[in-house]
């Protein structure tokens, strides 16, 4: 029998209003049960789990007594290691002012920014984590597995094979043409019924989640917005680089049809996350990141220009593709052709992939092009039949 997870107070309500004496496989995630606590403490609880549940000494004393798995709430933390939900830009955000005299001030004051100080040294020139003891190793794990846990929620709200990411170099200027290629492709791709995701950081990332974030807007919603971006074109440009994006949500505020799925990591907290992600699924571990990212995205991936990061990842999404690890195979279209193939190409992986293909029984599924509007083509092939949101 599957557990039932509850993780929110209408949820709640909505169990303990069916009045059964007995609870069995029950999941309680985040909650104040305080105020429930008599019910509560007059059913036979079974299996039950409570994570980060807010409880009285009398309930404290039930669980107990019902044998249950009970981990209390984590204190003094600039992270709630059992939140239900995946982040958003107003909350990692929340004390940024896009007016201040001095940026980076302003965003050192952000919950992105304490969460990152306290895992990783900030300014340190070795980039090193914090050496911590095992209770914050644990609220890390705990963490990730909560925002894996909101990230399968959210996911399963949309159809199959709607999920498309593209990967690609985080240092690409906004004043790149790859940039605005990018946005214009994942913005037509949104309207089509996908929902693009990236790794939730700057450069190509951001494009792409920028396309989808203005795909409900007329065309030119994004060449003005690169025309603002294009002032702080890369994320050294420091606290001004966040400016410009909050300039652009104000003049473009979110509206429905315009989701897009960011999997940025704090491990490389120094890589802010874009502004554009309507929903932000963000790790400590990078390692969980990556492989989410490239699991979920079901509907096909689009290699684009980047580094080590990015060859890493097409190996990475090959051997899924090759084993058939997650249940089927998916698209890997590399653009453009000159990065991935030819004599002069920075990174030649694309033969490489041929032959993998061919034995993995996945080459109908590998493409290289300098064509946009072919790889909207090959996405649609593989995933016919989405509706818009």
């Amino acid at each position: 029998m599957a557990k039932i997870e509850i993780d929110s107070q209408q949820a709640l309500e909505n169990l303990l209003v069916e009045g059964a004496p007995v609870l069995h496989e029950v999941v309680f995630q985040g909650l104040d049960l305080r105020r429930h606590s008599q019910h509560l403490c007059g059913i036979f609880l079974r299996g039950c789990v409570f994570l980060g549940c807010r409880v009285d000494t009398q309930l404290a004393g039930h669980l107990t007594e019902q044998g249950c798995l009970f981990y209390p709430p984590v204190p003094d933390k600039p992270y709630d290691p059992f939140r239900t939900g995946l982040y958003s830009v107003e909350e990692l955000y929340d004390t940024f002012d896009p007016h201040a005299i001095d940026l980076t001030a302003s965003y050192r004051t952000t919950t992105d920014f304490k969460i990152y100080a306290s895992y990783r040294i900030p300014d340190d020139p070795e980039g090193r984590i914090r050496p911590v003891l095992v209770d914050e190793t644990l609220a890390r794990r705990i963490h990730d597995n909560s925002i894996a846990d909101a990230l399968d929620e959210f996911i399963d709200q949309f159809p199959h094979r709607s999920v498309v990411a593209v990967m690609g170099g985080h240092a690409v200027a906004r004043t790149d043409k790859l940039f605005g290629d990018i946005a214009r492709l994942t913005r037509n791709l949104k309207r089509k019924g996908f929902l693009p995701a990236s790794g939730g950081g700057p450069g190509l990332m951001e494009a792409t989640n920028l396309g989808a974030y203005l795909a409900p807007y007329p065309d030119e919603a994004l060449e003005r917005s690169l025309e603002i971006l294009e002032k702080a074109p890369t994320f050294r440009s420091g606290g001004n680089w966040l400016a410009q994006a909050f300039q652009v949500r104000h003049l473009y505020p979110y509206r429905q049809g315009g989701e897009s799925l960011g999997i940025p990591t704090w491990f490389y907290g120094h890589e802010p996350a874009n502004l554009f992600s309507s929903h932000i699924a963000k790790y400590f571990e990078n390692s969980w990141r990556e492989e989410g990212l490239l699991a979920l995205a079901k509907g096909g991936i689009l290699f684009a220009p980047g580094g080590a990061g990015t060859v890493q990842e097409i190996f990475q999404d090959a051997c899924q593709n090759y084993y058939t690890t997650y249940g089927l195979q998916s698209p890997m279209i590399f653009y453009p052709r000159s990065y991935w193939d030819g004599p002069e190409a920075a990174f030649p992986v694309y033969p490489v992939m041929q032959k993998l293909a061919a034995k993995g029984g996945f080459a109908s599924l590998l493409a290289i092009t300098d064509n946009l509007q072919e790889i909207e083509a090959l996405l649609e092939a593989v995933s016919p039949g989405l509706s818009n949101p």
